[in-house]
């Protein structure tokens, strides 16, 4: 039987890659060190992991996962954003009790008041039954560990998080650790129900080091070092953008059997923005309001603070104009798509993305958005 190589980097969204480089800011944020701060319970109950689309997050969020799963008397659930969260949570519970045999060890422990239901379906769960179940988990001395990929601000996760606050309060046994894009865990911190949010440890995800993405494509592709050089380059230390590249160089050289060279490298350029572009780049710019999308665009044309204001048509006092472009300077420093550089310049954080607001207001391009 012929032994099939399998490409290494993986550009797809939501399932973690072959190859993973470290996406946080430092050893504090890696998964071994979250899993051991839940062991020594760390009173940060809640963890949100957050970032650009495309950064890592459900990579880290899985890499934390597998690390607490390892962790003495500590029990994960999984939770999908898009169910009834609360119901889904206490059937989880109660799986949890049977699973692990942990029923015959509830008549030991005496808790006045309330008794657990172990014959519910998945949709009659109270916050009540999960309180006592949680009640219980304590007293035998477990901990649960909930995890929540794509985060947002919903009904029903308001719902879910006011649960999770009462256990806070009664001080149970429980963490949340959830990814989600800046807007998507802004809000939910910002809902003025949910203040125990406020207190939430955050991991940003950062851009990788392009020393290692070099490393690797070096490692697994065939390229002279000097292209190498140019290839890691290209990906901007961008997660998607090196799980991509490096995809579309392994199957043109190791499937298409194309030379490994600058030639090859040139070719596979132009398809790997075309993809970035639709694959990332649209979906991002896509969610950003209108005038975000005037500030990005009017930013990238070097327009002044007076012509941002004019091109969002907000014809007020210089210093008013100020404050309101400041604003969007802020929103879009806040969604991680510029950063701060120096003398009250910003530039873009992702690679490309001055060449993709370009084509948006390109005539001949497909994704032609006037805004100037």
């Amino acid at each position: 039987m012929i032994n099939k190589l399998k490409n290494p980097f993986d550009p797809s969204f939501g399932t973690p890659p072959q190859i993973i480089l470290p996406n946080y800011q430092s050893d504090f944020e890696s998964p071994t060190s979250v899993a051991q701060a839940i062991a020594y319970d760390d009173p940060n109950r809640v963890i949100f992991i957050t970032g650009l689309r495309g950064s890592g997050k459900t990579a880290l969020l899985t890499q934390i996962e597998q690390q607490v799963v390892k962790l003495p008397n500590t029990y994960v659930v999984e939770i999908d954003n898009n169910q009834r969260m609360v119901q889904n949570f206490g059937h989880n519970l109660k799986n949890i009790f049977k699973m692990h045999a942990l029923t015959d060890k509830i008549a030991s422990i005496s808790v006045m008041g309330f008794g657990l239901s172990f014959n519910k379906t998945n949709e009659d769960y109270t916050t009540q039954d999960i309180e006592n179940f949680m009640t219980m988990l304590t007293k035998l001395h477990k901990r649960v560990v909930i995890f929540i990929d794509e985060f947002n601000h919903k009904e029903n996760t308001r719902e879910f998080i006011q649960l999770l606050q009462n256990l806070k309060r009664h001080n149970l046994n429980f963490y949340l650790v959830a990814d989600g894009l800046p807007k998507m865990i802004y809000d939910i911190e910002h809902d003025q129900t949910l203040t125990f949010l406020k207190r939430a440890r955050h991991i940003q995800t950062t851009m990788l080091n392009i020393n290692e993405i070099e490393m690797e494509y070096q490692k697994h592709l065939k390229f002279d070092p000097v292209v190498t050089h140019q290839i890691a380059q290209l990906t901007g230390g961008y997660s998607f953008g090196f799980q991509l590249l490096g995809y579309k160089l392994w199957n043109a050289t190791m499937i298409s059997q194309q030379p490994a060279n600058q030639q090859t490298f040139d070719a596979i350029k132009t398809l790997y923005v075309q993809d970035l572009f639709t694959q990332s780049y649209d979906i991002i710019f896509d969610n950003l309001s209108n005038h975000d999308r005037e500030y990005l665009v009017g930013t990238a044309n070097n327009m002044t603070t007076t012509q941002l204001a004019n091109l969002m048509n907000y014809q007020k006092s210089a210093k008013q104009q100020q404050n309101y472009v400041n604003q969007y300077r802020r929103r879009m420093i806040q969604q991680d798509l510029i950063i701060p550089a120096g003398n009250g310049r910003v530039r873009f954080k992702l690679p490309l993305f001055k060449e993709y607001l370009a084509d948006t207001q390109n005539p001949d391009s497909i994704r032609y958005n006037p805004l100037i």
